[in-house]
């Protein structure tokens, strides 16, 4: 069975954790972010791309928000009490800005399809009691399969990390 790494827990605790990057980035203000669409594939199908799509952005606002009920939503139901439960212990420590750079088209096909999300994150709350949080830029590879007529997020897997200074 293949490991679920979301975004809640793959992302969050290996920041909180110090993993180190050779790069570094500056911060983007969100206000003047403009990309397009990148697509690495063929689209065989432009509405469940940007189906796919509008998940990822619904998953990150949902964190951002601090939203957990509506966050899970977005993940496969196998998931989401595990994340439910991770999140929600987060959540209670940092408050979070959460912003899109880019986005890649890697694979698609009829049910599933591989996005990959340049995305920005910044603490911009953090609790007394809370470990420090590396402000970072990362890809997020998203999985997103069709699981009862739904597009949701499998797995995400975080490359390439470039702490913001």
């Amino acid at each position: 069975m293949r490991t679920i790494r979301l975004l809640g827990l793959s992302f969050f605790i290996a920041f909180l954790t110090g993993c180190s990057a050779t790069n570094t980035r500056d911060y983007v203000e969100p206000s003047s972010v403009a990309y397009e669409i990148e697509e690495d594939t063929d689209i065989s199908d432009p509405t469940a791309i940007q189906e796919g799509i509008a998940v990822i952005k619904r998953n990150l606002e949902y964190a951002q928000n601090e939203n957990i009920e509506q966050y899970i939503t977005t993940i496969v139901n196998s998931a989401q009490v595990s994340t439910k439960t991770e999140l929600s212990e987060f959540f209670d420590l940092y408050d979070m800005e959460h912003t899109i750079l880019g986005i890649r088209i890697l694979e698609q096909d009829a049910n599933e399809m591989l996005i990959q999300v340049e995305q920005q994150s910044v603490a911009v709350h953090t609790a007394e009691e809370a470990e420090p949080y590396r402000d970072h830029v990362s890809l997020a590879n998203h999985t997103i399969t069709k699981e009862n007529e739904q597009w949701k997020i499998a797995e995400t897997v975080m490359t390439e990390t470039f702490f913001i200074e």
